[in-house]
């Protein structure tokens, strides 16, 4: 995946110390969710695209990746246009889909305002702009995330539930179906915002940098949701933690001594930091991604070791440095 600075990307769902005050009264709720899908089921197709550039005209740029990237009928100016959305909101699968994400509409908005107020907190850690709307809209299972400068877009019909009906019939994957739930909403999103906002390592880098940078993504959001556990950051079980917590020494040798650490080969870097039922070098009881969680757990000790804050730390930018400060010794 490539994390570059560019403010346009689509996040695909199956790829893959500080203390700044967060009380809720510090971050009032702001009405800036748009429930996009609401929008395409309630307007005609033929009223749609002139109500999106009259009356919604922060969503052209949304609309646009929307109409050809998701749903692929191509831009709105197309002769033709109306009638292909027509048939994508008459699809029987799709009405399905939108009547179920319609059942969980209170829990969805929940979690909707905690990605809000994340991302306030972002905006006044960063001193970035404020997001100007958060979007949810249906993908047909497709893309997670849409982001653009000023919109987090957001594909609820991937936050279902992990028993939905329509991830089995679709055959994802349990492992990944555990974590299709709306309590994981708020952490995911959040983090596709900053893989956005924050500099990825250059492509041609090696392992080290690829866990240092994952591990600084994954601890800012856990410092933007602070009440999130640590479950749900990583969808990891309980007894996943348990045994990441268990065996954290073992891998750090094992990364280590087997010279992985210093490895840009890509195979290697996807099989200890993408998402995986488990980490092959480590067993089938061992969950995927364990090259992240260490990495979040170095950045978590280098934060503790430096006494910086989360401003420090975006700016921090060499993995060697990171690792050599964290000191950390599993």
């Amino acid at each position: 995946m490539d994390h570059s600075k560019t403010k346009i990307g689509i996040l695909i769902l199956f790829i893959v110390g500080v203390c700044f005050s967060c009380s809720r009264n510090k971050h009032p709720e702001r009405d800036i969710t748009e429930r996009f899908e609401k929008l395409v089921f309630s307007t005609l197709p033929n009223n749609l695209s002139d109500s999106i550039h009259l009356n919604h005209r922060d969503l052209v740029p949304f609309f646009k990746i929307f109409n050809e990237e998701v749903i692929r009928i191509g831009p709105d100016t197309l002769p033709g246009y109306a009638s292909q959305l027509d048939a994508y909101t008459r699809d029987s699968l799709i009405r399905q889909v939108f009547a179920e994400v319609s059942k969980s509409e209170e829990i969805l908005n929940i979690k909707l305002s905690e990605t809000v107020q994340a991302l306030d907190r972002w905006s006044e850690i960063s001193e970035t702009r404020q997001t100007g709307h958060v979007v949810t809209y249906i993908s047909g299972f497709n893309q997670s995330f849409i982001t653009l400068p000023d919109v987090l877009g957001i594909g609820v019909d991937n936050y279902m539930g992990s028993g939905s009906r329509f991830y089995q019939g679709l055959g994802i994957p349990a492992y990944i179906r555990q974590y299709m739930n709306p309590e994981n909403l708020p952490a995911d999103a959040v983090r596709a915002w900053l893989y956005s906002e924050l500099a990825g390592p250059d492509p041609e880098s090696g392992f080290l940098e690829r866990m240092i940078y994952e591990g600084k993504v994954y601890y800012i959001v856990s410092k933007l949701l602070p009440e999130i556990s640590t479950e749900n950051l990583f969808h990891y079980s309980g007894k996943q933690l348990k045994w990441c917590l268990e065996q954290e020494k073992p891998m750090w040798r094992y990364l280590a001594e087997q010279k992985v650490l210093f490895s840009s080969e890509r195979l290697t870097i996807r099989k200890f930091i993408e998402e995986a039922p488990f980490t092959r070098d480590f067993g089938n009881e061992s969950p995927g991604r364990v090259g992240t969680w260490i990495g979040y757990r170095i950045v978590s000790s280098y934060m503790k070791s430096s006494g910086l804050n989360i401003k420090d730390l975006i700016g921090a930018t060499n993995a060697k440095q990171i690792l050599s400060a964290s000191k950390y010794h599993p």
